[in-house]
């Protein structure tokens, strides 16, 4: 019987598919990924949200097979590591999509119109209305960066706002594009016209500080800068220095270095600040325990490797060549462009 750990706070849906289909299921957010992976050597397959698969716990389950992100992102998995050791990676694409479209959606709107703020002054006794003149998010022009899942999603909840959208994504095609209401054009474009730009694009090497300096320059005065991808795509220094310089622009995060309480780098720099809160709906969290449920079965029983992110890949690359590698090869996997396995951002 295979044994799978879920060291990670998700929907039973996942643990009780699994059992139906004669799998063992250990499943236990409290103990830490360490401890349980010495506890059971035996197991073959992971399902993680945030937790790290770093070597050393693949080192410790020499029966390990898959590890299976229930969600987008995978950079806490050492997906090269993992190849090394001939563990295949999988996310469950598109299973938050619509969580971190709606998020995006939450934070232009309490951005503009000064909830956050406003709630707390109210709270207090105050009446500062007049303090909080907003803006309407009608009519904007709006930039989206990266048309994947939760790209196109925000397209679509964007629409009854009549927004004007502009799109960059090299991987998909321009006609696709123009057929869901998005012109595509440059980065350099978006950062000059939009008065919102909003990222959603996988983190590592190759993402790493892709919001510079000279793009932040060309940000028009009271442009908003939305970062709910990965930490680490933005220059969060350079954003600094140009608010520093006079420049007026609003930063919405909820990415950071790990999932954990303790003090925030962007907090000096940005205005709305969440925990990572972008997949945190019960409707997310259920369907992608579905999702990495279902994968799994899929893996094993049928050989079904169509959410691989990690798969074989030219030696002699460099780590971090070969992060890049495996990001092509999953996002070329589908014909015409379309994002498929990481492409849930």
């Amino acid at each position: 019987m295979n044994k799978v750990l879920i060291p990670t706070k998700l929907s039973d849906v996942a643990a009780n598919t699994l059992k139906t289909a004669g799998y063992e299921v250990i499943q236990d957010a409290d103990t830490p990924l360490d401890v349980q992976a010495a506890s059971h050597p035996d197991t073959v397959a992971l399902i993680v949200r945030s937790e790290k698969v770093t070597p050393e716990i693949m080192d410790s389950l020499p029966s390990l097979k898959l590890v299976i992100r229930a969600g987008a992102g995978y950079d806490n998995i050492d997906i090269v590591y993992a190849r090394k050791k001939n563990v295949d990676v999988m996310n469950t694409p598109g299973a938050n999509s619509n969580a971190v479209a709606e998020e995006v959606m939450a934070m232009i709107l309490a951005y503009y119109r000064h909830l956050v703020q406003a709630d707390t002054t109210t709270r207090a006794g105050l009446w500062e209305k007049k303090k909080y003149m907003g803006s309407e998010l009608t009519k904007k022009t709006v930039g989206i960066i990266g048309l994947g899942n939760i790209g196109r999603n925000l397209v679509k909840r964007l629409q009854g706002f009549e927004p004007t959208l502009l799109g960059y994504d090299h991987f998909l095609a321009r006609q696709r594009a123009l057929n869901i209401g998005v012109t595509p054009t440059s980065i350099e474009d978006i950062f000059s016209q939009c008065d919102i730009i909003t990222l959603h694009v996988p983190g590592g090497p190759s993402t790493h500080h892709m919001v510079n300096a000279e793009l932040i320059s060309r940000m028009k005065d009271g442009a908003v800068l939305i970062n709910c991808s990965r930490y680490g795509v933005v220059d969060e220094e350079a954003l600094a220095a140009a608010k520093a310089a006079g420049k007026t622009i609003g930063y919405l995060t909820d990415v950071h270095p790990k999932d954990a309480a303790g003090e925030k780098p962007s907090a000096a720099v940005a205005d709305l600040l969440l925990p990572h809160l972008g997949a945190n709906t019960r409707e997310a969290n259920t369907k992608a325990a579905k999702r990495a449920a279902e994968q799994m079965v899929a893996y094993f029983s049928d050989g079904d490797t169509s959410c691989v992110v990690n798969g074989e890949s030219p030696n002699g690359l460099n780590p971090a060549h070969l992060q890049l590698a495996f990001l092509l090869a999953a996002l070329a996997r589908k014909a015409g462009g379309i994002l498929y396995c990481p492409a849930a951002y």
